[in-house]
């Protein structure tokens, strides 16, 4: 029996409600014992089968059928001999084929019967993305970025096919650096689904990250202030991605290229790789080997290789098929297509070969390969000829530069046996005695040719190890890139957007626009095709709630050193980051993505006055009680004093070191508050515009803040707490505690006793400020918070948050009354207009909108 350790090991993602089955755990210790060292340890895939240690999965491909053994394609295997292979020393004992028959003829019982992994959400990913960045010294935090499996792991992929998959999404980007060492992601979560990389590892910026992000369809921007905190940090809008999309993609034109920087003639390929292609070979310093039957090219081929300055470049010479009829061919017999009757070229030889493209092999400074296909004018080209070379694991059957020669490559070179010496030394009369000399000197021994390529196979091999995979029959990129573009059923479209099967299948259920676009994974064994998926993908973000989808259009500008954007936050169209309102509802101050900050007429839905001053995007406002002054902050680090009726700046407010992310007036006007990401709180003397006093505690990131309606203090949030501060003395006085997410809303009650706030947990909290504790939740919302605040008489709230919505409660019962749904985009404030029947409301598009409160209340509120 295996020891519980092992067990443990090898099922890491799942929690044991009862004691393993014993007939599967004696099954599972056969697969462990002879099969796993080929069928997934360490990622190795032999024959796609990675995932032979997961029982319920061998049942679902059908490698298990349950109650017949006879019927089982491993079992079957195992009987006839084969599985292990013949070569392998350690045989199946009869005790060990037993063990397997009992467990699948007693119907294949799983080993755990009620086991379940635990899902990773988008905000664990953020979470731990964050925490990782708090490690990292704040100059290197901008070339930090992030590959994740996550979604792989949420579908119930295996241990060892995850295994797989990274060793994969190593292979693949270290295969696109330019770098002498050979660096692998390094995963920072438990179950190593999310993987950072430090652009520097690769000899990357900005420009090969902006260029990945240009194709990728899956960039998500929501509303939470921990993903804000990671693009700050970053430098980039966008600084993670998907694993299994970077493979399939980032391995095959355009990007493959692209990223590795390829050159479009193979003439400036040599010289960056310093080698002198037509001199070597005047000067007999190449290799050819010439051979007919390649296994890839339709005719005969010739392989030439040079020393380049990181190690070996090698080159093929490849030819169309040679013609039956003399007509088609020119009338010339032999044919310049058949190498073994011109073995010399190209260039000006008079008797040269006459060949119709190539591919190059050249290794990288890290010990891996590059990959190069051109046409007869060394020009390079995405795919090969199928008339020339095939790829038959390709959908269109053609060599596609990267990912054929990755999937064809396995062992680095492929030793071939060269044809051409053999046949110069038994036809002496094939070609001219001069050019029989110079092919000699050109075309080795098969024993020095083959001792080469193994030479290089052999520093090839050294490389790979290093990312985790070893040579074997099932290549990793080809399997996780076969994975991706395959179809899609329910399991895996649902963990791609962050659900369960059953929710995925109802929210198809709710709305018309999924129906018809991905409707077909709601029938039993439906599927979609990839290209369906991605076209589908926006509808998917907006109906689901799931955030804003990235444009590559909304790249910024690039910092000095090209390492990432100079404001991440920054949009050009104006993106509404926080709304203040006027008391009456008819005015509206909008902090702008754009660096500017708009004051709106609300009924008239028009710009009345725009504050122009920070240099960066703004993402804090506030108006003072008499609605003469404005306040703001944002990305410049600063908090700057306006005068709403002529627009001025009065004060520019210098204290900060980071992002400005909220400010408060007192409630008499004379000073204010403001918080950042560099986890200070400031009072501010707004007549002198001085700092009176500054305040940092526990607190890393201050995210809201709010001022008591005495003035004698302040709350302020930060990361999941919030701290009552008392302003005179500059002490907390108390702390909050009981949110799980960030808290990015906060406001007192007319009478200074209770608070509200609310975050990026989707939770409202109710407190008692003299306690400081909890004493009441409102839950409803579907994703973040973003404004949270109490009616005149402290009987009712208002709320607004990312899931598009405003939502009016009924503090006494903690109870929802109603909800507006007309916004179409992330609502970032709401508040009571003092009429005591409306709400107004504003969100990321800047659209404001009325709601009228009425039919909820038993009467108006008080003014």
């Amino acid at each position: 029996m295996l020891p519980r350790l092992i067990l443990l090991l090898a099922f890491p993602a799942f929690v044991a409600a009862e004691s393993p089955n014993p007939l599967a755990l004696k099954a599972q210790a056969v697969f462990k014992t002879h099969c796993h060292r080929c069928h997934g340890e360490n990622g190795t895939l032999e024959g796609g089968m990675n995932y032979l240690l997961d029982l319920d999965r061998m049942v679902a491909r059908k490698k298990i059928v349950p109650g017949k053994s006879a019927e089982s394609p491993v079992f079957k295997r195992m009987v006839a001999g084969t599985m292990p292979p013949q070569d392998v020393k350690d045989r199946l004992s009869e005790a060990d084929m037993q063990a397997v028959r009992v467990w699948i003829d007693a119907g294949a019982p799983p080993l755990i019967p009620t086991s379940g992994r635990k899902t990773i959400s988008a905000a664990d990913v953020q979470e731990n993305i964050l925490a990782d960045l708090e490690k990292i010294d704040r100059r290197a935090r901008r070339f930090q970025r992030y590959i994740t499996l996550t979604h792989l792991w949420n579908a119930g992929l295996a241990d060892d096919e995850l295994r797989t998959y990274r060793n994969a999404v190593a292979k693949v980007i270290n295969s696109l650096s330019w770098h002498p060492k050979v660096r692998n992601p390094e995963p920072i979560d438990p179950h190593e689904t999310i993987f950072r990389i430090d652009l520097r590892w690769y000899m990357w910026d900005a420009t090969i990250w902006n260029r990945l992000l240009q194709e990728y369809p899956y960039g998500l921007l929501d509303d939470g202030a921990t993903l804000r905190t990671i693009m700050v940090f970053t430098a980039t809008k966008v600084p993670t991605i998907r694993g299994d999309w970077f493979v399939a993609s980032a391995s095959r034109p355009p990007l493959y290229q692209d990223l590795l920087q390829l050159p479009g003639n193979l003439a400036e390929l040599e010289r960056q790789l310093r080698v002198d292609a037509s001199l070597n070979i005047q000067q007999e310093r190449v290799m050819r080997v010439a051979f007919n039957g390649s296994g890839i090219s339709r005719n005969n081929r010739i392989l030439e290789r040079h020393d380049s300055v990181h190690g070996y470049y090698w080159r093929t010479y490849d030819f169309e098929e040679i013609p039956q009829n003399l007509i088609d061919r020119g009338l010339s017999a032999p044919d310049r297509r058949n190498v073994f009757a011109y073995p010399l070229g190209p260039g000006s030889v008079e008797n040269t070969f006459q060949h119709a493209g190539g591919e190059a092999i050249f290794s990288l400074p890290n010990g891996l390969q590059g990959y190069f296909i051109m046409d007869a004018v060394n020009n390079r080209i995405n795919k090969a000829l199928t008339a020339i070379v095939a790829d038959p694991r390709r959908p269109d059957k053609a060599v596609e530069l990267g990912v054929s020669c990755m999937g064809c490559h396995v062992p680095g070179i492929i030793t071939k046996a060269d044809q051409m010496r053999d046949h110069l030394e038994k036809s002496p009369k094939a070609v001219s005695k001069a050019d029989a000399e110079v092919a000699m000197a050109l075309y080795p021994s098969k024993d020095k040719s083959s001792a080469q390529m193994d030479e290089d196979s052999r520093k090839y091999r050294e490389a790979l190890e290093k990312t985790g995979s070893k040579v074997s029959r099932t290549e990793p990129v080809i399997a996780m890139t076969l994975r991706y573009e395959g179809d899609l059923e329910l399991a895996a479209a649902a963990a791609e957007v962050g659900l369960a099967p059953a929710q995925f299948r109802e929210k198809l259920a709710e709305s018309e626009a999924l129906s018809r676009a991905v409707g077909s994974l709601a029938v039993p064994g439906g599927t979609i095709s990839r290209q369906v998926w991605i076209q589908s993908f926006g509808d998917l973000v907006r109906d689901l709630k799931m955030g804003t989808l990235f444009q590559s259009t909304q790249i910024g500008a690039t910092l000095p050193d090209n390492t990432g954007e100079v404001d991440p936050l920054e949009v050009s169209a104006g993106q509404a980051n926080q709304i203040a309102f006027s008391v009456d509802g008819r005015r509206a101050l909008i902090a702008s993505a754009d660096r500017s900050i708009r004051y709106v007429e609300v009924e008239g839905k028009r710009d009345l006055k725009r504050l122009v001053g920070h240099t960066s995007s703004v993402w804090a406002v506030a108006l003072s009680p008499d609605g003469k002054k404005a306040i703001s902050g944002g990305m410049d680090g600063t908090v700057r004093l306006w005068d709403i009726e002529t627009t001025l700046q009065k004060h520019k407010l210098e204290g900060h070191t980071g992002l400005v992310t909220a400010v408060a007036f007192t409630h008499d006007g004379t000073q204010a508050i403001s918080g950042g990401l560099d986890g200070f709180a400031i009072l501010w003397d707004l007549e002198t515009g001085r700092e009176v006093r500054r305040w940092r505690g526990p607190m890393k990131y201050v995210n809201a803040v709010a001022v008591a309606p005495d003035d004698s203090t302040a709350i302020i949030a930060a990361d999941h707490k919030m701290w009552l501060w008392d302003l005179e003395t500059g002490k907390a006085i108390r702390t909050f505690e009981g949110h799980t997410g960030p808290v990015t809303s906060v406001a007192f009650d007319a009478e200074g006793k209770h608070l509200v706030s609310a975050g990026d947990d989707a939770i409202i909290r109710l407190w008692d400020v003299g306690t400081g504790k909890s004493i009441g939740e409102f839950k409803g919302h579907e994703g973040s918070i973003r404004s949270a605040e109490f009616s005149a008489n402290g009987k009712w709230l208002l709320s607004a948050g990312a899931d598009c919505t405003v939502r009016l409660w009924k503090v006494a019962d903690r109870k929802e009354a109603g909800a507006f749904r007309r916004h179409i985009q992330p609502v970032v404030r709401a508040s009571f207009v003092n009429n005591g029947t409306q709400t107004v409301s504003g969100d990321r598009n800047g659209t404001v909108l009325l709601w009228n409160i009425q039919k909820f209340l038993p009467k108006p509120m008080p003014k």
